[in-house]
């Protein structure tokens, strides 16, 4: 039989209850810190946590299956579920849950739990996809990242990591398939050695996991003396709905990188000469997904007293692109740079540069449904001939909390690294310049353009 215990947060003693409830239900004692973690983390929009035991998680099982079954001390095969609820046990209250599997090192298993539950900043721009979970014949969801601990022996930082990234996008998209942490650690290339117990991946065994995923995957390494721009592509990607594994040498460290933190007023520029404006110059903070705490803590721009990593930790980043994601991000903002210093396009001083790629057909839906977009602006964006991805560069004003453009800049994400004009359409306030591809030709409109609404849809904001 299935065991379920309520436990009320507004109980003082509820950690203490917590505890005792995972033994009561038959799983047994659990390590302390994760309930001090849980008392330190859950924000007060979480009243409610049912405790469920037995319950067979997958990835533990791939990984009993695989590693445990094999080893002399035996292992139980269930593991608990703790699952976080507001003020009512419904759909609309529902935060997600917390798996804990029987392992001897460490417990914290699979998990998805909402951003508002246990973010530690106020608002988060960040990559999260729908995951499903039944309790007793009922079913709920929850918007968030996939999340768990490293299992040790099998399974290290960088391998959850990458878990977390290809279980985000197979939660997602269809095309993309699932794998268990069991997948994960069996898939990766051995010819440095045995794979499990493992000690840890190599930049090249993570491109390969990526690959084997589907995935057509870019390594950006930092160049010391100019760290602005990699930092400037890590946002780019980000910006565009795309996790990251980012790897920190000195620390022996990886991390799934999710998004960022709320956009300032101002900006921390760190290179006057530059003459445009970046949206990364306004953030303080990246989001990760770190295997060691749960979900949705940060990277701070600087270092900050009880935070243990800061950017500059960041040495390495692999980014997993679709197929016909050809054009590198800072090639794209070289592009962008030279058309503005060339004249082709006005940019008001005051403008910042937000570059992403995005689907053609997401573009063009939000065109459609944008009443304040210029009529003939969207015309020709719906109508244009394009690629399935394309590199968007829009112009945003930091007084009006970024959210209208007064100009954009459309890129063929297909086209050659040194294409000197891989434009599809770009327009400022006073004119729109578009290349139709079925005609070869360039053809230029002079009319006044309002500023509209900016595309918001690669990151959700919690």
């Amino acid at each position: 039989m299935i065991n379920i215990e309520l436990i009320t947060l507004s109980d003082t003693s509820w950690p203490d209850k917590l505890y005792q409830a995972s033994i009561s239900v038959g799983f047994g004692k659990i390590n302390e810190t994760i309930i001090k973690e849980l008392k330190d983390r859950l924000s007060s929009d979480v009243h409610q946590i049912i405790v469920e035991f037995p319950y067979r998680d997958f990835d533990f099982s791939s990984t009993y299956s695989l590693f445990y079954t094999k080893k002399h001390r035996r292992i139980c095969r269930e593991s608990v579920r703790f699952h976080f609820f507001g003020e009512k046990i419904q759909q609309s209250d529902y935060f997600g849950f917390m798996t804990l599997r029987p392992s001897f090192v460490e417990n914290r298993g699979r998990s998805h739990i909402h951003p508002k539950a246990i973010s530690p900043l106020p608002k988060v721009h960040i990559v999260a996809g729908n995951a499903t979970s039944h309790l007793l014949g009922k079913v709920f969801t929850v918007d968030s990242f996939p999340w768990m601990a490293q299992e040790t022996d099998i399974a290290v930082c960088a391998h959850v990591a990458v878990w977390s990234i290809i279980n985000y996008f197979a939660n997602k998209y269809s095309r993309y398939k699932a794998f268990s942490i069991a997948e994960i650690a069996t898939a990766v290339p051995g010819f440095l050695g045995r794979t499990i117990p493992s000690e840890g991946l190599n930049l090249i065994q993570i491109s390969s996991l990526f690959t084997k995923a589907g995935f057509f995957p870019l390594l950006l390494k930092k160049d010391e003396n100019n760290p602005r721009s990699f930092f400037q592509a890590v946002y780019a990607y980000l910006e565009s709905g795309i996790p990251l594994v980012g790897v920190m040498t000195r620390k022996e460290h990886a991390v799934a990188l999710i998004g960022h933190g709320p956009l300032k007023k101002t900006p921390k520029k760190s290179n006057q000469q530059d003459v445009l404006n970046w949206s990364v110059d306004y953030i303080d903070e990246f989001i990760i997904s770190d295997d060691n705490d749960l979900p949705f803590t940060f990277i701070p721009r600087k270092q900050r007293p009880g935070i243990k990593y800061c950017f500059q930790d960041l040495d390495y980043m692999v980014v997993p692109l679709y197929e016909k994601m050809y054009l590198n991000a800072n090639v794209v903002m070289e592009r962008i740079r030279s058309l503005v210093e060339t004249g082709g396009i006005n940019i008001p001083p005051d403008a910042v540069c937000r570059p992403y790629l995005t689907s053609t057909r997401s573009l063009k839906k939000h065109a459609y449904e944008n009443h304040n977009m210029n009529d003939d602006l969207k015309n020709i964006l719906l109508r244009l001939p394009t690629p399935q991805f394309i590199w968007c560069a829009d112009f945003v004003i930091p007084k009006d909390d970024f959210t209208l453009t007064v100009s954009r800049i459309i890129i063929d994400a297909t086209a050659g690294t040194f294409e000197p004009e891989p434009w599809l359409v770009f327009h400022d306030q006073d004119h729109i310049v578009f290349f139709d591809s079925d005609q070869d030709q360039w053809f230029q409109h002079d009319l006044t353009i309002e500023p509209y609404t900016t595309y918001r849809n690669n990151l959700r904001e919690f």
